[in-house]
């Protein structure tokens, strides 16, 4: 190799790297860092987030403009054995599935269910994901639940495919930075609600998998 080449190499590699430490600076000052009662996760600067929390846990809607709806549910309840795991995916994520279910076969009674998993702050999540075409627009409702800490988490994604995949980013942010704080003075409540049950539908910003 010639002296000529190798530096027009190593300028190549120096330029790759200073290329890769801006584009890693840039994505994260565009990343908002939400941290409220012992949740937190990293969501895009430009997805709006609501918050249709009670005393009895934390709701949350990240959204932006042509993307899917993400939601974050979880309540204070501590939870330490597995019968109390069981019994509060039973109350929270099997109620939510159900009313998400009901919205969308009202509108496509064709809808396919199938189990499913996903990565959440490095471990497995387990759901399901809703398969149907809603205003001649095909989509998915995808949910899943995971214990953090001692609370267990439900994170969902609703949208047509065009908006899922616009939001992608922030989908893989929110995942893989979302954490539950052990000695939060949330996660230590022992507050007993139906959240879910009563209130899963209401907050759904626009008809389910439209534009």
């Amino acid at each position: 190799m010639t002296k000529k080449l190798f530096t027009m190499l190593m300028a190549a590699l120096a330029f790759a790297l200073c290329q890769s430490v801006i584009a890693q600076s840039s994505a994260h000052e565009q990343l908002k860092h939400f941290a409220v009662k012992g949740l937190s996760f990293d969501y895009p600067a430009e997805n709006e987030l609501e918050d249709h929390g009670t005393s009895s846990g934390q709701h949350l809607v990240i959204q932006g403009q042509g993307q899917a709806q993400i939601m974050i549910v979880s309540r204070y309840t501590q939870i330490n054995t597995a019968a109390e795991l069981a019994a509060a995916r039973h109350e929270v994520v099997d109620g939510f599935i159900e009313t998400i279910w009901e919205q969308i076969h009202d509108q496509d009674p064709n809808v396919l269910r199938t189990a499913a998993q996903i990565e959440v702050a490095g471990a497995q999540a387990t759901g399901v994901r809703l398969r149907a075409v809603l205003g001649n627009q095909p989509g998915n409702a995808e949910i899943y639940s995971i214990k953090l800490g001692a609370r267990l988490v439900l994170i969902s994604m609703i949208g047509t495919d065009r908006e899922i995949a616009a939001s992608a980013p922030a989908w893989l942010a929110i995942r893989r930075s979302l954490k539950i704080e052990a000695n939060s003075e949330a996660a230590t409540a022992n507050l007993r609600s139906s959240l879910i049950s009563r209130t899963a539908g209401q907050h759904i910003s626009r008809p389910l998998l439209t534009n």
